[in-house]
């Protein structure tokens, strides 16, 4: 039924004639469509028809592959699946309509870019914008460890498999059996799983907890995805909050992560690694240096939402002067 749906909206001629319709009735200066997973890429061309210049933003993997991830059954896809391939096409076909891309993460841009999609745009038609947060200026006050007791690492995020939380709970059987703890923030349908995972261990599964008072009470945030994830705002939230991060090199949490403490990434997937970093978190502790704590803070300003609405005003006014000098140049 999923895939029905999703050939449906893929080649739902109806929605593109209404949003013709729609066009006509607003007029928009510029329009700026995001992941489509519930419209159909031809309203690109139902604009491209009436001169409004577009701006599309690269949330995920949604262009590529119908479940937006390049990730199925537990692995990141290398090839794309027939059906992906087939069902991307129209997007595709059509997204040469799109006079200027942003995206979340250079990750997304690049990954997007290696399948062949958007070499008609010049690099100065393509951006990289975070996500905008409200994310406090000030940083979360984070309890101090008391001298002597134990490390504690931390896992944020939905309990299931692609968040690489078993990845973790097989890489703490690899390291020294006392000394550490690890707190377990979110739910999930593989709860039972993961604690199952976990007998013997020193896990603690807290539940749902807000992200800020979950890292007021950790050392060092563990974000070890195996698959690359368009965004990564716990890292910069972690940072912030004066925690130490390990997290995996590909995607947007090895850009942070090195942009921020390099040094602390693993290769997705790899356990040995994981504990090796783990290890050396123990060795050298979670005191975090107060300039690695200050560039975090520097990022988070820049994600406020009225620098970020800044930058895409000034994409807007990009693609209008892309389009009027189309214009001009064939008139």
């Amino acid at each position: 039924m999923r895939l029905a749906n999703k050939v449906a909206t893929v080649f739902n001629g109806r929605i593109s004639s209404e949003f013709g319709i729609l066009l006509d009735d607003i007029q928009p200066d510029v329009l700026h469509t995001h992941s489509m997973v519930e419209l159909p890429p031809s309203v690109w061309g139902q604009a491209a028809r009436r001169h409004i210049p577009v701006v599309h933003t690269l949330h995920d993997y949604d262009l590529l592959c119908i479940r937006a991830a390049l990730f199925k059954d537990g692995h990141k896809c290398e090839q794309r699946h027939l059906v992906c391939r087939a069902l991307s096409a129209p997007k595709q076909a059509l997204h040469n309509h799109i006079d200027v891309v942003a995206a979340v993460s250079a990750t997304v841009l690049d990954t997007h870019r290696q399948h062949g999609l958007f070499g008609h745009l010049p690099v100065n038609r393509t951006a990289v914008i975070w996500n905008p947060t409200r994310a406090e200026n000030s940083p979360v006050t984070r309890k101090p460890r008391p001298p002597g007791t134990p490390l504690r690492f931390g896992y944020l995020g939905r309990l299931v498999g692609e968040k690489g939380l078993g990845l973790i709970l097989k890489a703490c059987r690899l390291i020294p059996a006392e000394g550490w703890t690890l707190r377990v923030a979110g739910e999930g349908p593989e709860r039972v799983a993961f604690e199952a995972m976990a007998s013997w261990l020193p896990v603690e599964f807290r539940g749902y907890v807000k992200a800020a008072e979950f890292l007021s009470e950790i050392d060092v945030l563990i974000c070890a995805p195996l698959w690359d994830e368009p965004f990564g705002l716990t890292t910069l939230e972690a940072y912030n909050a004066g925690c130490r991060v390990i997290g995996t090199s590909s995607g947007v949490i090895g850009e942070v992560v090195e942009a921020i403490e390099p040094g602390w990434t693993i290769a997705p997937g790899d356990i040995q690694a994981l504990a090796n970093a783990m290890s050396k978190a123990l060795r050298e502790g979670s005191a975090l240096p107060d300039t690695r704590r200050s560039a975090a803070s520097g990022l988070l300003r820049t994600l406020d939402p009225k620098v970020v609405s800044a930058k895409y005003l000034e994409l807007y006014d990009l693609a209008r002067a892309v389009k009027r000098h189309a214009a001009a140049k064939n008139g």
